[in-house]
């Protein structure tokens, strides 16, 4: 085999030589627990350790980010690779990050061969050919094969796209350090100081926006926890590659005599080649908006989901009153995710595991499922004498569903076969999140006739089934038009507690939560993304060399004297706190940063996707029209129990001028039978 040099780079014997050695140190690193006690090759490591079993809220955050049996062994291969690295950058020559990422050698990418045929990126478990059905073409379940001559791109369990080099403190896989080389702020501090609760609603735009926001959010993007097995109680993460526990200050207001929030590191996704290099992460899910989320990101999750009937997706009764509309089937015994409510309540199903991480998610997903089998039930009427069978009402219907989703994110045309629609790192890592500070506190829920109902606590509700089967309370029902009438918060550095000190609390509501915006940037640091000014820069916008050459975009010098106090210099700020900081563009929620990189993302995923809803051959242009004259409201008049009247944006409050509620019955509805052949 050969290897490629620059420069002074290793030699095949040194490889090999570094290979042998990282091979024979993990073979000896067999370590078992006796007791309280972990021990090493008969060394204890941890006396002091009472168990090493994850807390619930790590098991809940983990749940949420559980890793495929591919990215788990695709993992283990890149974390070998760094090991690899690491030890010929620390051997006398000291070689490079750029020397190593140039070797071309069995010896290296044979650690991949789990991977065999992956050029850019690990092949999917399932097959990657054209899904045909009565001599039409649809998008397979895994999105392979959209790119005629990129097959992978867009699948799940690719690592995730860079638009700048990652910044890590060795150059492979440490978190980033300061400019200085000193550590960053404490995650927590900083979140404690930039992202307090200080609440603001919006005069003007729904919580719905969040709400399909997150659907959206877990429709593109889902990265990889490590093996289950992994975890990072506070007495041991220290010393663990995989754990980068955040310290809780001395003092803290809301955790008092915790000593860390445990945080396990993002899977490794193997460089492209399996070559060495800085660490990357994976995306677990399709990158395209095809509403795999509803139906699944593989052939057997699509399988285990359509119902008996064939054409229908999987449903459970509605428990109080049968004949209404149809709730989310139960989760199997062992899809493994914990739900919090009575035994008798169980976890719901939907095509992503996360579906039920919080009432108005599973509301949201329970509407997609109804709309689906509304559609599929009139295609099966109306072309029951045209030969369609169970796949072509099945696979029809699935199109027209992801077609709607598209059409509520944003038009668009122009296929470019060019264009990865693969997912950013920094927009899945740190832009997309921005919508964690428009969440409120809780969610209101309204009856028929909208009549407030008994509200729901954020801390109270995640991972718990019982408002959503609660029938008493209107189930998804009264809380979708709850979604439709409460403001969201505003978008700015602020969250609210339910995110900063309870979430996934153990008891719900109790002081031992998680801070989801000290796990965002931990996360950012985590994944080695440059501080906030390079993305600035990355943008347009100028770099900025001091705090207050920040003013033109975060004009509030409170938040400018505030990101002073906290870093040492302005190129370490971290992305997710920058971003927040700024005002909005005009016309926009988030700043000019934030706007940028999602919007780049957004261009992505629609050039980069041959079956968008709006390229040539997709639809006919009777039925194109008829998916644009759609809404979200009608969707949602059409899918739930008892609502007779919604505003025509339900993304903007029924207070704003021109958007009054109005009769389900005058919003535009789609005519299918323009699909009657």
């Amino acid at each position: 085999m050969v290897t490629m040099v620059t420069g002074h780079g290793p030699t095949e014997k040194q490889l090999q030589e570094a290979v042998a050695m990282v091979t024979k140190e993990l073979d000896n690193a067999h370590c078992v627990r006796t007791g309280n006690d972990v021990v090493c090759d008969g060394k204890s490591l941890h006396a002091k350790v009472v168990s090493v079993t994850a807390s619930k809220s790590q098991r809940h955050l983990a749940a949420m980010h559980r890793p495929t049996p591919r990215t788990i062994k695709l993992s283990q291969s890149a974390v070998f690779l760094e090991k690899v690295a690491k030890s010929l950058m620390n051997s006398p020559d000291h070689f490079t990050v750029d020397q190593l990422g140039q070797v071309e050698s069995r010896t290296i990418t044979g650690q991949c061969d789990e991977a065999p045929e992956a050029s850019e990126a690990p092949a999917p478990t399932s097959s990657c050919e054209p899904r045909w059905v009565d001599d039409k073409e649809f998008r397979t379940a895994n999105g392979c094969a959209n790119n005629n001559m990129n097959s992978l791109w867009g699948s799940p369990e690719q690592c995730l796209k860079r638009m700048l080099d990652p910044q890590y403190g060795n150059g492979i896989n440490e978190p980033r350090t300061a400019k200085n080389g000193d550590s960053l702020p404490n995650a927590r501090h900083v979140s404690l100081v930039m992202h307090e609760d200080m609440r603001k609603s919006s005069h003007e735009i729904s919580h719905m926006l969040m709400q399909f926001g997150q659907f959206m959010s877990h429709e593109i993007t889902m990265t990889a926890a490590p093996d289950e097995d992994v975890s990072c109680p506070c007495e041991m993460g220290a010393g663990d590659l995989e754990c980068f526990n955040i310290p809780i200050p001395e003092n803290d207001p809301d955790f008092p005599g915790r000593s860390c929030i445990e945080f396990i590191r993002s899977s490794a996704c193997p460089n492209k080649g399996c070559s060495m290099g800085p660490r990357q992460q994976f995306d677990q899910v399709t990158a395209f908006v095809d509403a795999s989320n509803v139906y699944g990101d593989s052939e057997e999750d699509m399988a285990s989901l359509r119902d008996s009937d064939g054409f229908l997706l999987k449903s459970r009764p509605n428990p109080p009153e049968p004949t209404k509309k149809e709730l989310l089937p139960e989760a199997p015994e062992d899809w493994g995710f914990e739900c919090e409510g009575p035994a008798n309540e169980k976890c719901s199903q939907a095509g992503d595991t996360r579906v039920n991480q919080q009432p108005a998610l599973t509301s949201l997903h329970t509407v997609f499922m109804r709309e689906h089998n509304r559609i599929a039930k009139e295609l099966s009427v109306l072309n029951k004498d045209n030969g369609w069978g169970d796949d072509r009402v099945f696979f029809e219907t699935r199109k027209i569903v992801g077609a709607l989703l598209q059409k509520i994110a944003g038009f668009f045309s122009g296929y470019n076969p060019t264009v990865n629609p693969g997912i950013y790192n920094g927009f899945a890592t740190a832009a997309y999140r921005f919508g964690h500070s428009v969440v409120q506190n809780g969610f209101d829920r309204y009856d028929s006739d909208f009549n407030s109902q008994c509200p729901i606590k954020l801390a109270y509700s995640l991972d718990n089934p019982t408002y959503v089967l609660d029938g008493a309370e209107g189930g998804p029902d009264s809380i979708i038009r709850g979604l439709t009438t409460q403001p969201r918060q505003d978008a700015d550095r602020f969250m609210v507690s339910g995110l900063t000190k309870f979430l996934f609390a153990d008891p719900p509501g109790s002081d031992n939560g998680i801070d989801l915006a000290a796990v965002n940037i931990q996360r950012g640091r985590d994944h080695g993304l440059p501080g906030y000014n390079a993305w600035r820069e990355k943008c347009g916008l100028p770099r900025a060399p001091r705090f207050r050459d920040l003013a033109p975009q975060i004009s509030d010098e409170t938040t400018r004297e505030k990101l002073k106090s906290l870093y040492s210099h302005v190129d370490d700020i971290d992305l997710f706190v920058g971003g927040l900081s700024e005002e909005a563009v005009p016309g926009g929620i988030v700043g000019p940063t934030f706007a940028c990189l999602i919007g780049m993302q957004f261009q992505d995923i629609r050039k980069g996707d041959r079956f968008w809803f709006e390229n040539t051959g997709q639809f006919t242009e009777e039925q194109l029209e008829e998916i644009k004259k759609t809404s979200l409201a009608r969707i949602l008049c059409d899918n739930t129990d008892g609502t007779t009247h919604l505003q025509p944006d339900v993304f903007k409050l029924p207070t704003q001028p021109g958007n009054e509620r109005v009769s389900c019955s005058s919003l535009p509805e789609m005519d299918l039978n323009k699909w009657k052949e």
